[in-house]
């Protein structure tokens, strides 16, 4: 029966934020279209002008995009203040003498904004030393580095020349230090991760390395000054590009607040994954991960009572409480949720389910370990069997023989009376068939052809002792079957055959054993009476018990005057 999914309600936006965003929307169109309406200054390319409004714009969509989707993100806000960055690059081409000292005072800011970006995505916030010591250098390198070339008059061309060499000296400095975070990032992320880092790292590797180096680059390739700024107007307008496309993609989630969380969480039916997949996309980490706390055990298990180890690296691990009892633990990347005080307002709303949860993983993991005993229970049970079996081939057998043939001596012996001779040959004759008994006892506890030629072979043995016409279907490789399902397999084809014939009537009997995807399966079919049932106590339920054991499954089909059809599966997997 197919359940339908009830619908996730929406996470709501406060009146306050879209009035902010529709604002700064509005203050982004008039900007742009001023700058298009004001026009290019004499000698500037008249292409110049709509690019450097195009990208503005580009730059200002990306972070109302990124507001929207994270409110409590510091990644909209860096967008915004790259899109500022390039509409006053931009405005140095107007013609007006203090746009043009706005222009020249933030043109390399928008690097140091790029690596910031590049460096927080996509939680917001930077972690670690490494890369806040980087992106302040970065800022150094455009603000501080920048002021004295527009500054300083043109004639303290020493100094200049000395401070533009700094700033050339760091600038590369930070780039290249960024480009080996951003990949050692990629290295290290969680692959459900990985693909929401991906655009954005890599075309960002390619762009700080790019961006700085184009300038001296280009022209020896034999590019013109105009050259040389397309291009690297090219190079950084596919910045908010590759992040659009990150949001597009459904890998920058949304986050939601805790009432929103709250009512998905408490939707009536969903499955107990749908807890975790709540979580992981109202905080936007897809490698997400709920455990639970096992008193019974002293670890942390996941929903199926398997141990969880805490994760290494950049993963982060927030307890969840009743009251002082510890009842689970979120497991989340560092790196894309960098609001922590979002993942303990979630591991609160989030308590009670978890208990209830950390309670039924405690089940799963008795349940799991019942399974496993009941496997060992029957692998015990079948070495026994085969002790049992040895010990009477190898030994009351052997003695057996020695009698028979003492016996034999005696009755061909010098000086033996007819009598006796009588005697000890009917003795001998006895002694054969209680010989012949134990051999078919031996061969009912453990046949020899299973242990010697495989399922398949002891199947065809069956078969061919049989007095009615009967099949054998079989594709199975006897060499992967695990010995305790080996044996289940032939005790069903034996009990299903000989049901078939001393209780069902049946005329023919047909047998089909296939092994796919990890698992045996066994179909027996006849064509006698039918009616067959699984009673307590009969040779079917004891079967069908093993075969649960052994966790598969067991079908009985059986009208009355319409066959019989018996039907296992078997894992049998590595």
């Amino acid at each position: 029966m197919r359940r339908e999914a009830a619908p996730r309600p929406a996470p709501a936006r406060p009146a306050p934020l879209r009035a902010v965003l529709l604002l700064i929307a509005l203050f982004a169109l008039v900007l742009g279209v001023v700058q298009l309406v004001v026009g290019a200054a004499p000698g500037v390319p008249e292409w110049v002008i709509p690019v450097f409004t195009l990208l503005f714009w580009t730059w200002a969509v990306a972070g109302l995009a990124a507001w929207w989707r994270r409110p409590t993100s510091f990644l909209g806000a860096l967008l915004l203040l790259g899109s500022l960055a390039m509409f006053a690059a931009g405005v140095g081409n107007l013609g007006h003498p203090v746009l043009e000292a706005i222009a020249a005072m933030f043109a390399t800011t928008l690097l140091a904004v790029t690596v910031h970006l590049l460096l927080a995505f996509p939680s917001g916030r930077l972690r670690g030393r490494v890369p806040v010591v980087t992106v302040v250098l970065g800022y150094v390198n455009s603000i501080v580095l920048q002021a004295p070339l527009f500054l300083l008059p043109p004639d303290e061309e020493t100094l200049l020349g000395v401070v533009s060499t700094m700033q050339s000296l760091l600038g590369l400095v930070v780039v290249v230090a960024a480009a080996v975070l951003l990949v050692g990032r990629l290295r290290t992320a969680d692959p459900r991760n990985r693909r929401v880092l991906l655009p954005l790292d890599l075309y960002g590797i390619l762009a700080v390395l790019l961006i700085p180096v184009s300038g001296s680059l280009l022209p020896l390739l034999g590019a013109d000054p105009v050259g040389v700024v397309a291009a690297q107007l090219a190079i950084t307008g596919g910045i908010p590009i590759a992040f659009l496309i990150g949001v597009l993609a459904g890998g920058f989630s949304p986050t939601v607040e805790a009432d929103a969380l709250s009512s998905w969480l408490g939707v009536a039916g969903s499955p107990r994954s749908a807890v975790e997949q709540a979580l992981a996309r109202s905080l936007g980490d897809d490698s997400l991960r709920v455990s639970y706390w096992s008193e019974a055990q002293g670890v942390f298990v996941d929903a199926s009572g398997a141990e969880l180890e805490e994760a290494p690296g950049a993963r982060l691990r927030e307890e969840v409480r009743v009251e002082s009892r510890l009842v689970g633990a979120i497991d989340y990347d560092g790196r894309m949720v960098a609001d922590t005080e979002a993942v303990r307002r979630a591991g609160r709303v989030l308590a009670l389910a978890l208990d209830r949860e950390r309670l039924t993983a405690e089940l799963s993991a008795s349940n799991a370990e019942l399974g496993l005993s009941r496997v060992r229970l029957v692998e015990a049970a079948d070495r026994e069997r085969s002790r049992i079996a040895r010990d009477l081939h190898d030994g009351l057998q052997v003695q057996l023989v020695l009698l028979a043939l003492e016996a034999q001596q005696l009755a061909h012996a010098d000086g033996t009376t007819a009598a006796t001779a009588a005697a000890a040959t009917g003795l001998r004759r006895r002694i054969d068939e209680a010989a012949a008994d134990l051999r078919h006892l031996v061969h009912e506890v453990l046949p020899s052809g299973l242990i010697e030629r495989g399922l398949t072979a002891a199947a065809e043995d069956l078969i061919d002792r049989l007095d009615i016409p009967a099949t054998l279907d079989s594709d199975v490789d006897d060499a992967a079957l695990p010995a305790a399902t080996a044996r289940t397999a032939y005790l069903i084809v034996a009990e299903s055959l000989s049901n078939a014939v001393k209780h069902a009537g049946a005329r023919s009997v047909a047998v089909r054993l296939r092994q796919r995807s990890g698992v045996l399966e066994i179909t027996v079919g006849d064509n006698g009476a039918g009616g067959a049932r699984i009673a307590e106590g009969g040779g079917l339920k004891g079967l069908a018990d093993r075969v649960d054991a052994l966790g598969g499954s067991f079908e009985l089909t059986s009208a009355p005057g319409a066959g019989t059809r018996l039907r296992a599966e078997l894992p049998c997997g590595s």
